[in-house]
């Protein structure tokens, strides 16, 4: 049985993906951003549930496909979310992320643009 967003359980955001990588300007990054939402007390996966990756930068180093700083992505089945492809922009740095979803405590993933 698998427990569902809304519910009183205390979730789970699980780094399954995508964080610590690099990438150079305007390349897109290889990996998605990805994670696992599991309820806390049972490591349930938690499936239709919304989660939100959130760019927390004031400059442009990376978007997502489309040029969007966010994206919400439902889990499947098994828990797991992910990002559509992460393009790097212009500007060397270190890329933070806040990933969310109700009920969970949130997580940051980071990647970074090469010089």
């Amino acid at each position: 049985m698998r427990a569902k967003a809304g519910s009183d359980h205390t979730l789970t955001i699980q780094p399954a993906g995508g964080t610590g990588q690099h990438a150079r300007p305007h390349q897109t990054f290889a990996q998605p951003l990805k994670v696992r939402l599991v309820d806390s007390r049972t490591g349930t996966p938690v499936s239709d549930a919304p989660v939100t990756f959130s760019w927390e930068a004031m400059t442009q180093q990376a978007l997502f496909e489309g040029d969007r700083t966010n994206v919400t992505a439902p889990t499947d089945a098994q828990g797991y979310a992910q990002t559509p492809p992460l393009v790097a922009g212009d500007a060397a740095g270190t890329v933070t992320f806040l990933v969310t979803a109700e009920g969970a405590v949130s997580e940051e993933f980071e990647v970074t643009v090469d010089g």
